[in-house]
């Protein structure tokens, strides 16, 4: 069980996403400028760059992992965002993320394509009658994904925020319960990110739709259920900038500026 567990976290990956400068100004959007991380063990840093409010690249640290330093480039369609490119620290683009809408702008499909490896893999996003959202998988070269992956993932959804996620496969069933404070989400003022919190919350699962986890209870089949409880200190403006576990496996911390 600490193997899925762990898996949970370590498979995440931050794609996107503390003292707090408090400005006077109260027109200015709130923007998130660094991310700093302790992750089971692994270090991490991010620093947001932006034009306005659309968000154009995030500069990236990630300790111990292939290409670990480097940069995401962000693009927009009008207000929605297209496209993610990764770069190295040799400023070689080593993934595309590709992003397609629906006429409610809903994201309903993304595409990784890893160019140096001729690898692709894509999410699907199906808008259930109940309100849940299925979520499948493809992989395959840069150019197709077809071939679908064991692993469907379903999310239900109260009040706007995701309350559990489950994964059902050939191999192991477990779901993953969710619970938040009621504070800002620190990406809430980027154009364009809430059409893409859904997958965000898939490479990450820190931040929810709209405010901050501060509870995960990960239940698999047959075995007793797994809690993390996350802590958080806020600023004057109700933005958290530390969010932790009190084992200290889980560390953030958030610099913001207007």
């Amino acid at each position: 069980m600490k193997k899925v567990f762990q898996y949970l976290f370590l498979s995440l990956i931050v794609s996107s996403f503390v003292s707090c400068s408090s400005d006077s100004d109260s027109d200015s959007p709130v923007l998130l400028r660094k991310l700093t991380s302790l992750n089971m063990g692994q270090n991490s840093n991010y620093t947001f760059s932006y034009n306005g409010t659309k968000l154009t690249k995030v500069a990236f640290q990630i300790e111990a992992v292939s290409d670990g330093s480097g940069y995401d480039l962000y693009a927009y369609n009008g207000n929605l965002i297209s496209e993610v490119k990764r770069y190295n620290a040799a400023n070689q683009n080593t993934a595309t993320t590709s992003f397609t809408y629906n006429s409610n702008n809903q994201l309903i499909q993304v595409v990784k394509v890893q160019p140096a490896n001729n690898y692709g893999f894509k999410n699907t996003f199906t808008y259930n009658a109940d309100g849940s959202v299925t979520v499948n998988g493809f992989s395959g070269n840069a150019s197709v994904q077809n071939s679908p992956s064991d692993i469907v993932e379903k999310y239900y959804f109260f009040n706007g925020e995701v309350t559990q996620k489950e994964f059902i496969s050939n191999t192991v069933n477990f779901s993953v319960a969710y619970a938040y404070d009621n504070a800002n989400h620190p990406l809430q003022n980027v154009t364009g990110i809430n059409a893409i919190k859904l997958y965000s919350f898939i490479a990450d699962g820190l931040f929810g739709m709209q405010h901050n986890v501060t509870q995960r209870i990960t239940t698999v089949s047959g075995e007793s259920p797994i809690e993390l409880i996350l802590e958080a200190d806020y600023n004057n403006n109700n933005y958290p900038v530390a969010i932790y576990s009190a084992d200290g496996q889980y560390q953030h911390q958030f610099t913001y500026f207007k």
